[in-house]
């Protein structure tokens, strides 16, 4: 929920504000939503405008969890759940998701360290390191905050978060940004990770406050996720602020409230606010304060002695709602998104974000049968209904309904109380069956946990918007080919000197085929150096259909979780690097395939090449024609910048766009959500020697 200027204010003060602490042999509880958005923020060498470098961010996970490991510090990880109580937080739902696809069409290479888009598959990742180091996960119904306090404060140890609303919480707060969790330092009995620590006691006696009891108000009038602060602005300028240019306005803000307040109760506290408010809105900001104290009273009361508990009570609560035991188990655990319930429940979908091309539409309309046989499953026997999803049309957020019906499938969708009955085998035949409309070819030929990925490819070519070519499912599956078979022979390579003393030093004669490949693709893994100053050369139309293919994986992998299949599937650092796979299509663009790939993976003979050469035969032999159906036109060059007239641009943009949104245009009822998103404030260089070789 957040109250603005808050962490900051403190963090400013930290001297005052906050604890030196050496964090070790603890328990700690952590919000997950939190620590997932910090812990990708804060990865190096990955780059966001190519959809996502996985395999990056999942290495820099482990490296945080070895750190904890080593410092026998206990992480526990707590995740929001899907559900909104009584709606509270629409509005700032509706702004998240209008910026977000604001930072989506506009993110590209010059400015992509700037932006936050979060890659659509990176809870996936996140989730898969922490089961490897058998971290305790737990997703709860609703928000987390109320049962992250509770926990911590039956544990008697540190919430970790940067959220603002722990520290109005009786719970010690470790702020994420105070972590050195770059190295652990030596203590008495072990190793320690240095970290600030905040306690309400000594920050009451800093501000000169008895107890904590004000606290939620503050936040009120500042503006929080429940009330906004555009109620209580003229409240403002009848109170003393202080004239600190080292302060900001908010923090001038902040200290004015702390002082107002010294030595009031909160209702006295009410009725002073209300004298400053015209008495038409008397009950309009009554009603927002109190709301917004309920909420925080609701989430600092109670404790939680185990994460046992905390599990029995998120599953009762959903079996409550008519849900069968074993898959609010599976909830619980974090195996199953959290928009599912919502989904289930209030029949709505919220928005879901990665890196597109406004020239085309939503990269998820290629997917849209998987969201509704997911929902029609999670609705159990009802035969027809609507969902209500958020969606990109153009620059602008629009609101979509979509018509379900059990009927537009041609295999029988059972409810989730018939799932809970079949067999691992009906219920991985029914995943592929729907899938791919019951025509699964070889796929069966391939390791198990590639199946699920390469039925997803298949689906993906078969309903894009945008036409796949071969080129973008060849890179794509050299990608996998090097994360599954190269890289984790002859390891992470930084610079090919490192790459060829390794190899020197490596007796195994099999080492040089794959040694090779690692050499000949070296230069996928880099962003090319004339992108970053040139953003005409950056393909946003190659992304854009990459991210149709990890939208159809993200809700493919969701209706296998969902179902609770017993397949085994590989997760997407295994096989998805962005600017890897990104460099390898525009490399594949320009050339025959079979004929760089020979190149590629060192000559034919090489078990590289021929496990290349079966994916695809895979892939090909279920493809629709078109894949194939396009000439190679040799190396990319660099684009000239043309002007394009207003006019035409904008005409251009409406075709290409709406042509998606057309083809389902029985499913669409469409209403505008505030105004045009895009008014908010808000080819390779591997070289030629290697092809002419």
């Amino acid at each position: 929920m957040g109250i603005r200027g808050l962490s900051s204010y403190i963090q400013a003060r930290s001297e005052k504000c906050l604890t030196n602490h050496k964090l070790h042999n603890s328990d700690i509880v952590i919000d997950g939503s939190n620590l997932l958005h910090f812990l990708y923020l804060n990865c190096p060498k990955q780059n966001a405008c190519f959809g996502g470098d996985y395999n990056i961010f999942s290495d820099h996970v482990r490296e945080i969890f070895r750190l904890l490991k080593k410092c026998n510090i206990n992480a526990i990880i707590i995740f929001d759940g899907g559900m909104d109580v009584d709606d509270r937080k629409q509005k700032t739902r509706l702004l998240r998701a209008k910026q977000k696809i604001v930072a989506s069409i506009k993110v590209k290479p010059s400015n992509q360290h700037r932006m936050s888009v979060l890659p659509l598959l990176l809870k996936t990742v996140f989730l898969t390191v922490l089961k490897e180091f058998d971290v305790e996960v737990v997703q709860c119904q609703y928000e987390a905050d109320g049962d992250l306090a509770s926990l911590a404060r039956g544990l008697k140890c540190p919430v970790v978060s940067n959220d603002s609303d722990f520290y109005v919480m009786d719970v010690l707060v470790i702020p994420l940004t105070l972590m050195e969790l770059n190295s652990a330092v030596k203590c008495d009995d072990g190793f320690a990770i240095q970290c600030k620590l905040f306690d309400m006691a000594n920050f009451l006696k800093f501000i000169g406050h008895q107890d904590a009891s004000i606290f939620p108000l503050m936040g009120t009038l500042l503006g929080n996720d429940y009330a906004d602060k555009r109620l209580f602005e003229n409240i403002f300028s009848q109170i003393h602020l202080p004239k600190s240019k080292s302060m900001n306005d908010q923090h001038r803000r902040l200290q004015g409230l702390l002082e107002w307040l010294k030595g009031q109760t909160v209702d006295e506290a009410i009725d002073r606010i209300l004298m400053f408010v015209k008495k038409i809105h008397h009950i309009e900001v009554e009603v927002a304060i109190r709301t917004s104290l309920n909420a925080y009273e609701d989430e600092n009361n109670g404790e939680m002695n185990s994460v046992a508990d905390l599990r029995e009570k998120i599953v009762k609560s959903l079996m409550e709602d008519g849900l069968p035991e074993w898959w609010c188990k599976l909830y619980t655990d974090s195996n199953i998104p959290p928009w599912v319930v919502e989904v289930m429940m209030s029949h709505r979908m919220p928005y879901q974000s990665q890196v597109e091309s406004v020239r085309y539409s939503n990269s998820f309309c290629c997917c849209l049968d998987l969201l509704k046989a997911i929902a029609l499953i999670c609705w159990d026997n009802q035969i027809d209904n609507r969902l209500s999803t958020l969606w990109r049309k153009n620059s602008e957020l629009v609101f979509k309904k979509l018509t379900l019906s059990r009927m537009d499938f041609t295999v029988t969708l059972p409810g989730l109380s018939s799932v809970g009955t079949m067999k691992p085998h009906e219920k991985q035949q029914l995943l592929f069956d729907i899938i791919l409309e019951q025509n699964v070819g070889r796929l069966k030929e391939l390791p198990s946990k590639w199946q699920i990925v390469f039925a997803t490819i298949i689906h993906w070519i078969r309903h894009s918007h945008c036409r796949v070519r071969s080129y973008h499912v060849d890179g794509l599956i050299v990608g996998l080919i090097y994360l599954s078979m190269i890289e984790p022979r002859v390891g992470r390579i930084r610079s090919l000197k490192r790459l060829d003393n390794n190899a020197s030093k490596a007796k195994d004669d099999s080492m040089v085929d794959y040694v090779t490949a690692a050499r000949n693709t070296f230069k996928f893994q880099e962003i090319a150096a004339r992108m970053l100053s040139h953003d005409i050369n950056y393909d946003r139309d190659i992304v854009h259909l990459l991210a149709e293919f990890q939208a159809t994986f993200y809700f493919a992998h969701t209706l296998h979780r969902v179902l609770d299949s017993g397949l085994s599937c590989a997760s997407p650092s295994d096989f998805y690097w962005g600017t890897f796979i990104y460099n390898a299509a525009c490399l594949f663009k320009g050339y025959d395939r079979l004929v760089l790939a020979e190149k590629l993976f060192g000559g034919t003979t090489s078990l590289l090449f021929t496990t290349f050469q079966h994916y695809t035969d895979v892939v090909y032999e279920l493809a629709p024609a078109h894949l194939a159906n396009w000439t190679p036109h040799g190396p990319n060059k660099p684009r000239k910048r043309t002007r394009k007239r207003k006019d035409k641009s904008t005409t251009a943009e409406n075709n290409s766009s709406s042509s998606g949104e057309e083809s389902a245009a029985s499913d669409n009822d469409v209403e505008l959500i505030g105004g045009g998103t895009s008014s908010e404030s808000l080819s390779i260089c591997l070289c030629h020697s290697l092809i002419r070789s």
